[in-house]
């Protein structure tokens, strides 16, 4: 016959001393889980919304520089840096570097308290009671100093005196002088083309021309009513297919129309009944488009009119 067994008092005492440690130091690591899984969440939450509003920040102000007036960069950092967070604030600063076109943002918490710091919730058991979240983003903006464009080339002379935004015809009967004082025949040249309907240009060679009035065999209908870059040369020397030009810069040219032998102008004006040449106007561009898209193979070249910003961290 088997027996049965009894606890005496002590005995039942000690295991209830036993389950509340063992409960105890449960508890200690179920409010540790709990203030990673909550408060570090929250912090991540927190880092998020400032990241957001540094980038914007850096964008926007450098967007800004990039028009020739960088604004009240304070002001600016502050009200994209609170947009983008939850509550509607953030704490941020943001500095420039003008010789380097580099813009740096740096955000942080700022609770309605006006405290910079975020409120841990379970965190404070282990002896965190506040976590301290920032963010920081750098925007650069340049123009461009190496490109594949449409291979034309418009004198330097010619982008000076043109109004921004005024229609014109570039043709070739168009004349001014070059920076040596001397004489450019032809408003523009055609350049030796590296592909089709394509010509890379670099500030820092000299490059070939197509001689001839006719333009090269492109499909106008896809860069017409477009914003394209144009290379400005600020030098022209020989004549023919040993024509050459420096290339001073790259400026925004809106395409309108186009005319030469075979393509001539449906719309013929005063400015241009049959001649060769393309319409349009010099127009400000400041654009946060990849430059891979603009065919842009480095920025760095003298500011005209076309600049492109970046995030760079």
């Amino acid at each position: 016959m088997r027996r049965l067994g009894f606890r005496t008092s002590s005995e039942a005492r000690d295991e209830r001393g036993a389950v509340a440690v063992i409960t105890a130091i449960s508890m200690v690591t179920l409010l540790g889980m709990a203030a990673i899984v909550i408060d570090v969440g929250a912090i991540y939450f927190e880092r998020t919304q400032l990241q957001t509003g540094a980038d914007a920040a850096a964008i926007a102000i450098a967007q800004n520089c990039a028009k020739g007036d960088c604004g009240d960069i304070s002001a600016t950092a502050t009200s994209l840096a609170g947009g983008n967070a939850n509550d509607g604030a953030s704490a941020a600063d943001a500095s420039v570097d003008a010789s380097q076109n580099l813009v740096s943002v740096n955000t942080g918490t700022l609770t309605s308290g006006g405290q910079h710091a975020l409120a841990n919730v379970f965190a404070p058991i282990l002896g965190f009671p506040t976590s301290s979240v920032r963010a920081s983003a750098s925007a650069t903006w340049g123009s461009p100093a190496a490109a594949t464009v449409f291979p034309f080339t418009t004198p330097e002379c010619i982008y000076d005196k043109i109004a921004p935004d005024t229609t014109v015809w570039l043709k070739a009967s168009s004349s001014c002088t070059d920076a040596n004082g001397n004489v450019v025949p032809g408003g523009f040249g055609w350049l030796d083309e590296t592909s089709p309907c394509a010509a890379d240009v670099d500030i820092t060679s000299e490059i070939g021309s197509e001689p001839g009035k006719s333009g090269p065999p492109c499909s106008m209908d896809k860069i017409v009513n477009t914003t394209i870059l144009i290379p400005v040369y600020a030098y022209a020397s020989g004549q023919g297919q040993n024509a050459v030009y420096t290339i001073y810069g790259f400026a925004a040219f809106h395409l309108t129309d186009w005319s030469w032998p075979g393509s001539f102008t449906t719309h013929p004006s005063a400015d241009c009944d049959k001649c060769t040449g393309v319409q349009g106007y010099f127009t400000q561009l400041v654009s946060i488009d990849d430059v891979k898209n603009w065919s842009i193979h480095r920025l760095g070249g003298p500011t005209l009119n076309a600049s492109f910003v970046s995030l760079s961290q």
